[in-house]
């Protein structure tokens, strides 16, 4: 975002490396309580072997004179050689290589597993129990200090501004700037409180060290689901922080064009998954493909469904029939036509219906891909190439 920065860092004792995220949170601007919301979704997701885990955190003073209130907010995560997805799919695009599609699609069975802990997640529950929320809690605690110390500071170059108002502005920012352990209140234990990542794309998924095991990071997207649209103002907003946390080419249609007295749910992850699946196998967005072709706009691609394989005609258009055409180099940019075997399309022609209520749950997207697998051949020299957890 406009106020994080994100360094390679080196432990000098045990030279390891870390991914170091620094967030400036100037007063009035960009609060800790929201700048720590990574780091709270982290610690109520952890331990999950496809979630990144926050090795650890800290708010100090910026030291700014002309802004007394100012923090910084630092996230230590770990470091992933392999790097993400998206490296992965330029690697293949400069060299005109593919994914393995087995391979592949374990990868996404583990990005699938991540995302069911968020849209399944149950108060107390896995994967962390207890200590897990206690863990959020306390970093939500120490946010709200934070927040409230720089009110304090600030108060100090603006005499006339209530400090007690200020406090109270901060303690009641809306659910939607993306209340983690907030959105848990009146939810009993073991109940579902389910959240939503809302900015799945193909550089938020890393690749572990071992090559076989997918995982999420950034969490500062999640939003709790469901979220009911019950005014005019509401779906405004609602777009406004898809506009702002959700990647474009990934966004679902319900959150270009939120209407009153819809739902907006987990199933905008589903669309999400989808997109990067399209975009693992073909090299970028469906719809940003489509765009490109069409000349037109993205988002009137993604609200008309308005995709295609790369050897078929539009969705729009009746979808899944096959061009009859020869092998061979298309646009500059474009791959050589690639055997996409029809289990995969399928999975991905299931996640990119335009309305949400049609899209299938996680649990059935694991079954499909659990089915892709098994019928899958191995890939050559793959091994048993399993996800890992």
């Amino acid at each position: 975002g406009g106020f994080s920065y994100v360094y390679l860092v080196q432990d000098t004792s045990t030279s390891q490396l870390y991914a170091l995220k620094k967030i400036r949170c100037p007063f009035g601007q960009e609060s800790v309580s929201l700048a720590l919301k990574e780091a709270e979704a982290y610690a109520l997701f952890s331990p999950h072997p496809h979630i990144i885990p926050a090795v650890d955190h800290a708010v100090t003073s910026a030291n700014d004179k002309s802004d007394p209130g100012s923090k910084i907010v630092y996230i230590l995560l770990p470091y992933y050689r392999r790097g993400n997805l998206q490296d992965a799919i330029n690697a293949n695009l400069v060299n005109h290589t593919q994914f393995p599609e087995r391979r592949l699609m374990v990868l996404f069975l583990g990005v699938a597993k991540a995302l069911k802990a968020m849209h399944q997640y149950r108060v107390q529950g896995a994967p962390g129990g207890v200590q897990s929320r206690q863990n959020a809690n306390k970093v939500r605690k120490e946010a709200e200090e934070a927040d409230k110390d720089a009110a304090r500071k600030a108060r100090s170059r603006r005499k006339d501004v209530d400090i007690e108002e200020e406090e109270a502005d901060i303690e009641q920012e809306p659910l939607m700037n993306g209340e983690v352990m907030r959105s848990q209140e009146g939810v009993g234990d073991g109940e579902i409180r389910a959240y939503a990542h809302r900015d799945v794309k193909p550089g938020n998924i890393m690749i572990s060290d071992s090559g076989t095991s997918p995982i999420l990071m950034d969490l500062g997207s999640l939003a709790p689901s469901p979220l009911h649209i019950t005014s005019r103002a509401l779906a405004l907003q609602t777009q406004d922080l898809a506009a702002e946390h959700s990647t474009l080419p990934y966004r679902a249609p319900e959150l270009f064009d939120t209407k009153t007295g819809t739902v907006i749910d987990t199933k905008t992850d589903i669309w999400s998954f989808g997109c990067t699946l399209f975009a693992c196998l073909v090299g970028k967005s469906p719809f940003e493909m489509r765009s490109e072709e069409t000349g037109g706009s993205l988002s009137i691609c993604v609200l008309g469904g308005d995709w295609r394989f790369p050897d078929e005609e539009s969705a729009a258009n009746g979808g899944g029939r096959r061009k009859v055409k020869g092998k061979g180099k298309g646009r500059e940019g474009e791959r050589e036509e690639v055997g996409i075997s029809e289990g995969v399309r399928e999975v991905v022609r299931a996640c990119l219906r335009v309305e949400a209520s049609e899209r299938p749950d996680v649990d059935e997207v694991i079954g499909m891909i659990e089915k892709v697998v098994e019928e899958l051949p191995p890939d050559e020299g793959d091994g048993d190439a399993e996800v890992e957890g």
